[in-house]
């Protein structure tokens, strides 16, 4: 679990509905305030930007905080926004002073206080999960004497002659992550990584699921959710595409528009929703200096948490940034899951050990065999004991994917020839395991809690039609109908 800042007693948060979401092991840990650039966010901006931002804060309702204070047992603990107003230099982000836990904390309370319904959150669960894909290993470029080559390549034009070899990706997964929980996955690349991410999120383009395969989003069919619910499950993959023209700034501002919920605080626009919420996540994210910049997409990248999702899959989106970096937006993400009851799947190629240690579980994939799903803090011990040697000062994330690799790995003193060597090895043994079962044993309880059609999800339903403008379709995908889209 994450091992993040202990604040004193007297800045803990009261035991008030807001940490019923954050309920678990993590409760009781708060992120460090993430840190701002060195370059700061209000030289960067022009007058006007500034003023307009400033007031879209200050416009938020004024009324202070009035949760009471409550007792836990004999200590009575104050709650932490305590006389804050939505424009506190905290809850400002152009104030150096802002604070991103707090900031959704406030942002949670006052949806509450307006009754305002706060954004459904879900969980995830997969069983026996087989993925497959076919394609050419060999592709041509076409050029003019294509068409006179055509006559002696007819597999590449007419489908009825086109022979292409299907691949097994991925083998008989199973796993479960819970609203609230943040799961890291783990493996070389070519392992499947990116396909076992795409596959949660439906996003098969070139890829197909096998019969056996079944993923539920807390008793919401794949099916389903793909089909009503797409954009509460974001995919964001690797390489991102985008306009060269739009800034990130325009970029950001159209997504949180085109997401921004129909039952707003009173009095904000939806331009005003979306122009506030693009700037807090740039800036939490250290990266308001690229508002009116052009070319730097793929830093944005991670602000595409603007959307709001319950559920996001991100795909090595660390890439590009450093470690500094890779934290701040890692520990985001563990505010949202802890305050919103958000879960994230992100793969992440050499993750640092304080990255490593703010996930909850952690999925290690082999040559498309999963040979591990579990509590991050066991995952160490597990393959310790199945006889792998971790060298002194290597991070754990380095570490399981090390027993990947035949010319990485060690084998501890006497093992040598007791440990599993190929993918299928691994597999079986992970698969005989008592972790193994004890997984098996969750996902039956899940599925026993979530079924199929249950209450979940027509109170998912429910809150997708709050959010939703008027006239669109309630069992369409999108927030805001297609002419507003086009006049966003």
């Amino acid at each position: 679990m994450a091992q993040l800042e202990e604040p004193d007693e007297s800045s803990q948060p009261s035991s008030s509905k807001y940490e019923e979401l954050a309920s678990g092991p993590s409760n009781s840990q708060r992120p460090p305030r993430l840190t701002r650039n060195e370059s700061s966010f209000m030289e960067n901006m022009d007058p006007e930007q500034k003023a307009e931002l400033t007031r879209l804060a200050s416009n938020f309702p004024r009324r202070q905080s009035t949760l009471d204070s409550t007792v836990d047992g004999p200590v009575e603990r104050k709650d932490t926004l305590e006389g804050l107003e939505m424009g506190d230099p905290v809850l400002d982000p152009t104030n150096d002073q802002f604070d991103h836990y707090k900031w959704v904390r406030m942002v949670l309370k006052i949806l509450d206080r307006e009754g305002i319904p706060r954004p459904p959150s879900t969980g995830v669960v997969f069983q026996h999960l087989n993925v497959s894909g076919s394609g050419s290993a060999l592709q041509y470029q076409n050029n003019v004497s294509s068409i006179l080559l055509a006559p002696f390549r007819p597999q590449e034009y007419l489908p009825c002659v086109q022979r292409t070899p299907e691949k097994h990706i991925l083998r008989d997964f199973d796993g479960l992550l819970r609203s609230g929980e943040l799961l890291i996955v783990l493996g070389r690349p070519g392992s499947g990584c990116s396909t076992f991410l795409k596959s949660l999120c439906g996003e098969l383009h070139g890829l197909k699921l096998r019969k056996s395969s079944e993923i539920q989003f807390n008793g919401i069919s794949m099916e389903k959710m793909h089909k009503e619910f797409k954009g509460e499950v974001l995919y964001n993959q690797e390489v991102d595409k985008h306009f060269p023209h739009l800034t990130v700034g325009q970029t950001l501002e159209f997504a949180a528009a085109a997401r921004a919920p129909e039952n707003r605080v009173q009095g904000v626009t939806r331009q005003q929703y979306a122009k506030y919420v693009t700037q807090v996540a740039l800036t939490i994210f250290g990266l308001s200096h690229t508002y009116n910049t052009k070319g730097v997409y793929q830093e944005a990248n991670e602000s595409e948490s603007v959307s709001g999702a319950p559920v996001g899959a991100w795909d090595n989106s660390t890439r590009g940034l450093d470690s500094a970096s890779a934290l701040e937006f890692v520990k985001a993400l563990r505010v949202s899951a802890n305050l919103a009851g958000t879960c994230h799947a992100v793969a992440i190629y050499q993750a640092s050990q304080a990255i490593y240690d703010v996930f909850d579980k952690a999925i290690v994939l082999y040559e498309g065999r999963e040979i591990y799903f579990g509590p991050c803090d066991e995952a160490k011990e597990y393959f310790e004991n199945m006889g792998w040697l971790c060298p002194p000062r290597q991070t754990t994330g380095d570490f399981l994917t090390s027993v990947t690799n035949p010319q990485e790995r060690q084998a501890r003193e006497g093992m040598e020839n007791k440990v599993p060597r190929t993918p299928d090895d691994f597999e079986k043994y992970w698969k005989n395991s008592p972790q193994y079962a004890r997984l098996q044993q969750e996902i039956e309880q899940h599925m026993k809690e979530f079924p199929l059609g249950g209450k979940h999800e027509q109170q998912f339903g429910e809150m997708k039609r709050l959010k939703q403008a008027r006239h669109v379709w309630s069992k369409s995908p999108y927030i805001i109908s297609i002419p507003m889209q086009d006049l966003e």
